[in-house]
């Protein structure tokens, strides 16, 4: 009894090991079977990607990892993968500037010329043995003035009035030169003498006043007479007896002062 219990279980034993042999046995057929049946199917009846692989833009999973069971990680992009080239851009015409308008600069107008100070009218011409007086005296004395470069002070023009006067009269105690009112002898200018004063020097009259002016302010400068000159030069006038030398060399001794006895009495000169 307890052989054939023995041996019954051994009997079972085996008949369940053969069982599982060929479990096994199908399995690794039915696996291999599988696998070539992938391995040759067309490529459109493979499994598609997922619907996460098309989005992420990441390669379908191969057949090996479908077989094998793996499971599917999507890849993210690559940094360094070349982005897609942007369509070129369509170049906008610029449009063309508009030639600029010249327009021709409208002329400047004319500066109004400047009111010219009214000049005081030229001295009157003056005959011979004819001395200025009143306003052709003042006309001479600041016309003589303006040729040396010397101020119209009153002074200065007083002191040519009475000069004048101190040479005036008549022959053969004062001779007079026309357009020669302080009797200057200077040759030239169209003059002519009228008169020897002695040492070579002559009294002349003179054809206009212009020329009689030019005459007078050549023979002061630069002769003897500096003192004069300075005195007329400062506004000063000729009152200073300082200048008493120089008068008396100029009248030939006739006078040492202006005005003197003679000038005075004529009355004061305009100014």
């Amino acid at each position: 009894m307890s052989r054939g219990r023995h041996a019954a279980i051994r009997k079972n034993r085996t008949a369940a090991r053969l069982r599982w042999i060929g479990v096994l046995a199908f399995s690794v057929t039915a696996g291999v079977a599988l696998t070539l049946s992938l391995a040759g199917e067309p490529a459109a009846h493979r499994a598609p990607r997922t619907p996460l692989a098309s989005a992420l833009g990441s390669p379908a999973i191969s057949d090996a990892e479908h077989a094998q069971g793996m499971p599917h990680r999507p890849s993210l992009p690559s940094a360094s993968r070349t982005p897609a080239a942007a369509p070129p851009a369509t170049a906008t015409p610029t449009p063309a500037a508009p030639a600029p308008v010249t327009t021709a600069p409208s002329p400047s107008p004319e500066p109004s010329p400047s009111p010219a100070a009214p000049s005081r009218p030229g001295p009157a011409a003056t005959a011979e043995n004819q001395t200025p007086r009143g306003a052709s005296e003042l006309a001479w004395s600041e016309a003589i003035l303006t040729a040396l470069g010397d101020p119209l002070t009153d002074a200065n023009i007083v002191s040519l009035g009475y000069w004048m006067q101190n040479e005036a009269g008549s022959p053969p105690s004062g001779i007079v030169g026309a357009n020669n009112p302080i009797n200057v002898s200077q040759p030239g200018y169209g003059g002519w003498p009228i008169k020897y004063e002695g040492n070579g020097w002559s009294l002349y009259s003179y054809p206009t006043p212009q020329e009689g002016i030019a005459a007078t302010v050549k023979y002061l400068t630069p002769t003897g007479y500096p003192l004069i000159l300075a005195a007329l030069k400062s506004g000063r006038g000729l009152s200073s007896s300082s200048l008493a030398g120089e008068l008396s060399e100029y009248s030939g001794g006739g006078y040492h002062q202006v005005p003197d006895a003679w000038g005075a009495s004529q009355g004061r000169p305009e100014t």
